[in-house]
């Protein structure tokens, strides 16, 4: 494990994570990456989802999850692959606040699709 020369705190405390914060982009990582669970956590219930303090995949939590969500693809070995490689993160207060999550299959701006993420931010009462 290289962590320790790729730590970029120099051994100081890593800063807490903001629970009011959305973190989004290309980040070309899928998800069973290590890079990925280092940003959600681990969890034997809901991947992705991992706890309040940290950040939380909205794919995860999303109200309407879309089957097959990829937002690149590529061909490997003669294949043809649906990859995950652009993400949404949130902090846990806005976990309960994801209503869905969907990559723009129609439109190309890159070799990536957008990524479309409605999070419910006005609602008074919705669970945090």
């Amino acid at each position: 494990d290289d962590e320790p020369t790729r730590n970029w705190t120099s051994g100081e405390a890593e800063p807490e994570n903001p629970l009011a914060a959305i973190w989004m982009g290309d980040f070309n990582m899928e998800p069973d990456s290590a890079e990925y669970r280092r940003i959600v956590g681990s969890t034997p219930y809901h991947r992705g989802a991992a706890y309040l303090s940290g950040f939380v995949d909205a794919a995860a939590v999303a109200g309407e999850p879309v089957p097959d969500f990829h937002t690149h693809v590529k061909t490997i070995d003669g294949r043809l692959a649906n990859r995950r490689l652009d993400h949404c993160f949130v902090g846990g207060m806005f976990a309960g606040r994801v209503r869905s999550i969907s990559a723009d299959i129609g439109e190309v701006a890159s070799d990536h699709f957008p990524l479309r993420v409605d999070i419910d931010l006005e609602t008074p009462g919705v669970a945090t």
